[in-house]
């Protein structure tokens, strides 16, 4: 076996955009140095190449700006597992097509538009407004700040602890879940498929959730201020808040405090559900900590560190409403001790001297409010175990379940055990491929951990 290590470097000032357009193999960008884009990976030749040429896989043009950079489709099977990673400068705006192969970005801070044909599309940790299309393959970002336009025909879109100030989604046939979303415009449609949206606590928005066949399932804060019409042809209405539901002309009503946010769920051919998270979301605590870090850093007047002092007022109430479940005295001295102190530091916060220290403290003051709420979490869970687990009698759970599964209702859709053992059976059958490839040098110990972690994903 032939190994080649493919390197290539483009340098050019000045350099606002890069495009990539790749039908060759499977990529990685991540994250790389000012000005320097960088392409590395491994071939692993069945026989021995002597005349294997860069350049006539790797094509590039650079032109006012832009950098082009186009991988062909090769007649020559080694390409199938080969795996390229690019490193991209921060803030060029970032262009990829790709045809059949997976596209992985991950720690990047840019404006990026990817568009897909047959292959998954993997975002983590990515900082920039993201415009993403696919024909026939899933989407998925985690932990990513921008504003998002996804646009898919067959495939399903996940995302969560995703923020900014627009989402707007398109699916024709495909489940829909965004889970820990800070967006107050945000704008999901889907012909076929089921649409779920958990939102962070927000000062005003507008929502706008259409399927013409599939369910919505709605997830909002305990206190939120909103006003939601649900409206439904051929199905139900459901909810588990605690709020007066008024119907008029088949359009369902609730209101919560002014109705600050606006909210509009509408499906032809489904249930809608209205459900509360009563759930302390650390993620949303710490994402507003960053927050005030931010603003903090940018305070020049009185008015603006008083903007600053109204963002902490809301995260402790947040947090005292939350944390009023928690039954432990000694953890709730705690929080009511960190979120004096966080009050006071704002509030005697000099935006004329230096802030070095200020920071430090609110760091620390952040530490000590999360590890407590992650104690009552904790004990809450072991709590809510112990009474089920007091509360319930085994053989009567058990009886009810065959019960249920038994019936006539369900049992004719059953099979998924069967089901779920095929796919462990492929998981399992993808790791050893992956684990002989790397055994067999056709791939770096970097690149396999990658691809477990993408099967992990799925």
């Amino acid at each position: 076996m032939n190994k080649f290590n493919l390197e290539k470097k483009w340098v050019f000032e000045p350099l606002s955009k890069v495009v990539i357009e790749n039908h060759l193999a499977k990529l990685f960008l991540q994250a790389g140095a000012e000005k320097e884009v960088c392409l590395q990976g491994t071939i692993n030749f069945n026989r021995f190449q002597d005349d294997f040429q860069a350049d006539d896989n790797i094509q590039s043009d650079y032109q006012e700006g832009v950098l082009k950079i186009s991988l062909p489709e090769s007649d020559s099977d080694e390409f199938r597992d080969a795996v390229f990673t690019v490193t991209i400068p921060e803030g060029v705006y970032l262009q990829i097509i790709t045809d059949n192969y997976p596209v992985n970005l991950d720690n990047l801070k840019n404006k990026l538009k990817v568009l897909n044909e047959n292959g998954p599309v993997y975002l983590q940790n990515c900082k920039g407004d993201m415009h993403l299309e696919s024909e026939n393959g899933l989407i998925r970002l985690s932990n990513c700040e921008g504003d998002i336009f996804a646009k898919l025909e067959n495939g399903p879109f996940y995302a969560s602890k995703i923020s900014g100030k627009t989402l707007h989604l398109e699916n024709e046939n495909g489940p829909v879940k965004v889970r820990v979303s800070s967006y107050p415009e945000v704008e999901i449609t889907s012909e076929n498929g089921p649409l779920y949206l958990e939102t962070v606590p927000l000062e005003n928005g507008n929502f706008q959730l259409k399927t013409e066949n599939g369910s919505i399932n709605l997830i909002l804060p305990d206190d939120f201020d909103f006003a939601l019409q649900a409206i439904t042809q051929w199905g139900r209405i459901k909810t588990s808040i605690d709020l007066p539901v008024t119907v008029e002309d088949n359009i369902y009503s609730i209101q919560n405090g002014e109705g600050k946010v606006k909210i509009k769920a509408i499906t032809d051919n489904g249930t809608i559900k209205i459900n509360a998270e009563s759930r302390l979301n650390l993620d949303f605590v710490k994402y507003k900590m960053e927050q005030i870090r931010i603003a903090l850093l940018k305070v020049n007047s009185e008015e603006e560190k008083q903007k600053v002092v109204e963002m902490v007022n809301k995260v402790v109430a947040y947090i005292n409403n939350i944390a009023g479940s928690i039954k432990e005295e000694n953890i709730k001295e705690k929080l009511t001790s960190a979120t004096a102190k966080l009050k006071e530091l704002i509030e005697n916060f000099d935006f004329r001297a230096t802030n070095d220290k200020v920071l430090k403290n609110l760091e620390d003051i952040g530490s000590q409010i999360q590890d407590a709420l992650k104690e009552g979490v904790k004990n809450l869970k072991e709590n809510m175990y112990d009474f089920k687990k007091h509360h319930f009698h085994t053989e009567s759970v058990t009886a009810y379940i065959k019960k249920i599964l038994d019936s006539p209702q369900i049992k004719p859709y059953l099979g998924g055990e069967h089901k779920k053992k095929e796919k462990e059976s492929s998981i399992d059958h993808s790791r050893m491929k992956i684990l002989e490839m790397l055994e067999a040098g056709k791939i770096t110990a970097e690149e396999a951990e990658r691809l477990l972690k993408a099967i992990g994903r799925e």
